[in-house]
């Protein structure tokens, strides 16, 4: 049985994904952005008993990163993202910024925490969580599509650069699930949007993105779950792993004739 870190598990795909990692008998350590989420985790996930270490992780604080050498983790699962929606015309470059501090370099310092330990033991797993939004443009969403294709790129380049370590590594590409993330970064565009704006004339192209990403969403995160267990489980893992299959297939739709 594995060791397994796993960031960014208060709900949504991270949450199940321990769950499922968890009752088949892995050790799991799901962490959490603030300390007042560790509780409510701890107690959900009691049912586990000692396999389940719930502990504070903000991605963003080298301290709290710190913590992962002690854990000895033979794989890590970065899960733990933010986003920011609205017009790249408009929006504010500090809101293009905190997306790609999180879900860019934060998940780089989280694989150089781990990967001098991994290498010394010659083995170890690391999973980048991309999304389908990193493979073609995402309209009035852009912030977080841009830092989900640099993580593509993250992830390719260290499956070879860790290569000769025994270090194997994989992406994730989740489409859209109902887990309110997507609703979440939608509403923040209200902190700084102005109607009147550029896009005063156009506000229902705005809005329709919004409306657009919903209808697709997938109620369920089993689809995806199952893929972060699989990569789990077998011994080589693939260069990515996706769901759910019918996004994936309009998404090869639209890179064929749109882009």
């Amino acid at each position: 049985m594995a060791r397994i870190l796993i960031t960014g598990t208060r709900g949504g795909i991270g949450l199940d994904a321990a769950r499922r990692l968890l009752s088949l008998g892995h050790t799991v350590y799901a962490t959490v952005h603030k300390e007042d989420a560790v509780k409510p985790l701890r107690e959900s996930l009691a049912v586990f008993g000692a396999l389940a270490i719930v502990e504070k992780l903000d991605v963003l604080e080298a301290k709290d990163r710190q913590k992962v050498v002690k854990w000895n983790i033979d794989i890590l699962i970065n899960n733990a993202a933010i986003g920011n929606s609205g017009p790249l015309a408009e929006i504010p470059l500090e809101k293009v910024s905190e997306v790609f501090e999180t879900n860019v370099i934060a998940s780089i310092a989280m694989a150089q925490e781990c990967i001098p330990y991994m290498k010394e033991q010659g083995r170890g797993k690391i999973i980048f969580m991309s999304s389908l939004a990193g493979l073609i443009p995402t309209y009035y969403l852009a912030p977080y599509g841009m830092s989900k294709y640099a993580i593509e790129n993250v992830g390719l380049s260290l499956r070879q650069e860790l290569k000769p370590f025994g270090i194997d590594v994989s992406l994730i590409n989740p489409g859209g699930y109902h887990t309110g993330f997507n609703q979440k970064n939608f509403s923040k565009m209200q902190e700084w949007f102005d109607k009147e704006g550029l896009y005063k004339e156009h506000l229902d192209k705005v809005l329709i993105a919004e409306k657009a990403i919903s209808t697709f969403e997938q109620k369920s995160t089993a689809s995806i779950a199952k893929k972060i267990v699989k990569a789990v489980k077998v011994k080589k893992m693939k260069r990515r792993y996706s769901a759910p299959g019918y996004q994936w297939f309009f998404v090869s739709l639209f890179k064929r004739f749109l882009v």
